[in-house]
């Protein structure tokens, strides 16, 4: 289902209050102030989910809005948001870093610390929501990556830009097989275009974190293979098995811990989807690089506090 909201609807004296509304509605709750304009205040929303996503397209007149540390406090919300700009400029400040976006340009920014968003300018963007569990299963370390600029020409981002600007007319907010898939999609590339950056920005000699990252990425890409080995990784990212295992235990992990939530993360997606519903427990755990039913369901267990078979139960129990 797609919402929308239109200033136009609303007196003008009022526009920028129902705005201020609309848009801590939809997304958190944020400070706002309306910039000069020789315009009128006008702005309008589209919002609809596509898959474990929220997207908004937003355009509107010059405005500022700002998350502040008391209403992080009030409201906590552990979410991580996109901006993608369509058209005008559009600069996101945290963590003491500024990112200025122009046309194709994207970055991100995390709900928990303290953000602004300034638009001096009329303008249309792009902005995706999730839950920050599903950028650290792709990317453990996201926070230096906060308000960095994403440019729209990058080697790695530009087709990453590409893709995150044609998913909104998938996002009808209906639960399918092709908006779970697009989804998904959608956080794998931005796990490799940040994996990519930070390893770009890394000062020189500074290999470790950019190596653990480009492993990272590469059991996101070929967790589903059941002969998935520390070995292949290793070779994958140019590194020895004995080295690899020390850039894990470097960040409080292992090797095998890491794929193993990967494969796990996977599974209990499909086990509660409505397009997986046919496919048995076996079935989901073998298309996930499980080789065993019973090691599977131990692993499970063991992550989630529930067996797969109850999680799936659970999840289906209000379906009529």
């Amino acid at each position: 289902m797609v919402t929308t909201a239109n200033t136009e609807t609303v007196a003008g004296r009022d526009r920028f209050d129902f705005w201020h509304e609309v848009i801590c509605s939809a997304f958190v709750r944020l400070e706002a102030e309306a910039l000069p304009s020789e315009q009128p205040f006008q702005a309008q929303i589209s919002s609809s989910d596509l898959g474990v996503l929220a997207l908004s397209r937003v355009h509107a007149q010059p405005h500022t809005v700002h998350r502040s540390p008391s209403l992080i406090s009030t409201e906590p919300r552990d979410e991580v948001l996109v901006s993608l700009q369509l058209s005008g400029v559009g600069v996101v400040i945290q963590d003491d870093r500024q990112a200025v976006l122009e046309a194709g340009d994207f970055a991100l920014y995390d709900t928990t610390r303290p953000y602004n968003l300034v638009m001096p300018e009329e303008f249309d963007m792009l902005v995706l929501q999730f839950d920050r569990q599903f950028l650290l299963e792709r990317c453990p370390f996201p926070e230096p990556l906060t308000a960095v600029r994403m440019r729209s020409d990058g080697n790695v981002t530009a087709p990453v830009s590409s893709f995150l600007r044609s998913l909104e007319p998938f996002a009808s907010g209906e639960e399918n097989a092709v908006s779970r898939q697009l989804a998904t999609s959608a956080l794998d590339l931005l796990g490799v275009a940040l994996a990519d950056h930070f390893g770009d920005a890394m000062a020189p000699g500074s290999s470790g974190t950019k190596h653990f990252l480009r492993a990272c990425t590469y059991i996101n890409a070929y967790a589903d293979d059941p002969d998935l080995d520390p070995a292949r990784i290793a070779s994958s990212i140019g590194v020895s098995l004995r080295y690899l295992h020390q850039l894990f235990r470097d960040h409080n992990t292992t090797v095998t811990t890491y794929l193993m939530r990967r494969r796990l993360a996977r599974c209990r997606d499909d086990l509660v989807s409505g397009q997986h519903r046919a496919k048995t427990i076996t079935d989901i755990a073998f298309s996930h690089g499980f080789k065993s039913p019973a090691h599977f369901s131990r692993c499970f267990a063991e992550a989630y506090g529930t067996t797969p078979s109850d999680a799936r139960r659970t999840a289906f129990s209000a379906s009529p």
